[in-house]
């Protein structure tokens, strides 16, 4: 009797361990729950500026090898506008497992090894989930004049989702709701290829935007755009339109805990 009771354990914990591996989705604050599929990292790379060269080939390899990996979805090599040393690689992925085994392969293993004497900035790898993001494996290659523009949003925890204390209107919009806004808004602008918001995995309420426009006249465009400029009222707290207060000693409460840090790439692979 016993000898029996042992094996039907023994056989229950087994099936237990060879259950799929519970996904590690993303809960928002307001409960949302974000799927990980797909799953994108954004890596920020900054090398001394001798070394542009070297660490732009080294980029454009392992982007051109990390396309070839199962699951990958897009890899993209970017080197920042009027910083040439400063670089950012956009991945896309079917799911973590897949990210995972890339992030293990030998060629990745090397080429982190091979970019390590030439940083002057640690590596800074930063998995996401979508909030709002296109099909990556839909959204057509860059051309020679497309601009992509990067942007870290940091919105405060109290900031995310009403009531928001800080913005004109505790209802809202409060910061979440600011970007998704701008992105279902900045797809219709001419020019626009792709404008997604993506979560950071482990801290919800940081977000990277990431946007592709046609030409770099179609990204000024954009930037002057009342859609823009009313969102950027919102994240300081201020009524649209608003821009320069009229108090001089009048000091801004923003919904972000630091600088709406937008860079400009061109794609090098």
């Amino acid at each position: 009797m016993q000898s029996a009771l042992r094996t039907s354990l023994w056989l229950a914990l087994l099936s237990f361990a060879l259950l799929p591996a519970v996904r590690a989705d993303v809960k928002m604050a307001d409960g949302t729950m974000l799927s990980d599929k797909p799953y994108f990292i954004v890596s920020y790379v900054e090398v001394e500026p001798r070394s542009t060269a070297k660490a732009a080939a080294l980029i454009k390899a392992q982007g051109a090898a990390g396309r070839k990996q199962a699951g990958n979805l897009r890899f993209e090599a970017l080197q920042r506008v009027g910083q040439r040393n400063h670089f950012v690689l956009l991945e896309a992925w079917a799911d973590p497992d897949a990210r995972g085994a890339h992030a293990k392969a030998a060629h990745t293993v090397a080429f982190r090894k091979a970019l390590q004497p030439l940083l002057y900035n640690p590596y800074d790898e930063r998995a996401h989930v979508a909030l709002d993001a296109a099909d990556p494996a839909k959204v057509g290659r860059a051309a020679a004049a497309t601009v992509f523009v990067v942007t870290h949003v940091d919105i405060i925890p109290p900031e995310q989702f009403p009531p928001c204390k800080r913005q004109v209107s505790e209802s809202g919009p409060c910061g979440i709701e600011l970007v998704k806004r701008l992105v279902t808004a900045s797809r219709k602008h001419a020019g626009s290829v792709r404008f997604d918001a993506l979560t950071q995995a482990n801290r919800p309420n940081h977000m990277t935007v990431v946007e592709m426009w046609s030409a770099a006249k179609d990204q000024e465009a954009h930037q002057v755009t009342s859609d823009v400029k009313n969102f950027r009222d919102g994240l300081f707290a201020i009524p649209p339109g608003s821009g320069v207060p009229g108090d001089a000693l009048f000091l801004f409460n923003p919904l972000t805990g630091s600088l709406y840090d937008e860079r400009l790439y061109k794609a090098i692979d």
